[in-house]
């Protein structure tokens, strides 16, 4: 591997670039005096004592004493797994990060819509994006006439998550079998041919495809509606088609 490689590979591990100059530099020297690592480096000596200082700090690099100070290289597999498990800490808080961002962003009680909306998408999938985003609000039940939508990645994760958050999750689909990843994450399913795609959430929000998805079309139509008369008809429906058979 090239010196400029290494310094690349030290930048990819989280160090400066004056950093990874510096420890590349002593990799050749393995010990050397501020000055020469400096000229060799191309870092200005008005800046090497204060990177070999924070190389110091993250123990990649061992002070000398004596005078002129000398500088040693730390053993090099020490050097990478230091890096690498500095890099691992990150990534693992940043992950932490988002995971509460996404718990922590959620469209506020008030700012929901009221009322009917008529919508349209191109791409089936973005439908079922909307429908998820729409389902992760629910509190306490979701139920639905499924056929299509819940085959599609993002949706299926959003049901997942409901039932980790303790929400009843009730599907009626055609073929079960197509559902089986829900069903062995405990998600509540019965076999029903219903011809709907229509979901309840907290037995106040309706959101119901207008247009057959198991059509291709040009555009797709939706509508979510809040506290619809329609709604309360819909749930006897399902009840009806789940304590049958």
């Amino acid at each position: 591997m090239q010196s400029n490689d290494i310094v690349q590979l030290f930048q990819r591990l989280g160090l400066t670039e004056y950093e990874s100059k510096t420890l590349g530099a002593l990799l050749k020297l393995k010990e050397a005096k501020a000055p020469e690592l400096s000229r060799l480096a191309e870092v200005p000596k008005t800046r090497v004592y204060d990177v070999l200082e924070k190389l110091m700090e993250k123990n990649l690099v061992i002070e000398m004493r004596g005078r002129p100070k000398r500088y040693r290289i730390q053993e090099t597999e020490k050097i990478f797994d230091a890096l690498i498990e500095e890099k691992r800490k990150e990534l693992n808080e940043l992950s932490q990060a988002v995971d509460e961002a996404k718990r922590a962003i959620r469209l506020p009680e008030a700012a929901v819509e009221k009322g009917s909306r008529v919508l349209r998408v191109k791409d089936i999938h973005d439908l079922a994006r909307i429908l998820a985003q729409e389902i992760q609000t629910a509190k306490s039940s979701v139920i639905g006439f499924a056929e299509v939508l819940p085959k599609h990645s993002t949706l299926k994760r959003a049901i997942q998550e409901l039932r980790a958050r303790n929400v009843s999750v009730r599907l009626l689909h055609p073929n079960i079998e197509e559902l089986a990843e829900l069903a062995k994450n405990g998600i509540d399913l019965k076999e029903v041919e219903h011809g709907l795609e229509a979901y309840i959430i907290d037995d106040k929000k309706l959101v119901i495809a207008l247009s057959d998805l198991k059509d291709k079309q040009s555009e797709y139509s939706f509508a979510i509606w809040h506290d619809a008369p329609i709604i309360e008809p819909l749930k006897k429906h399902f009840e009806h088609h789940w304590l049958s058979k």
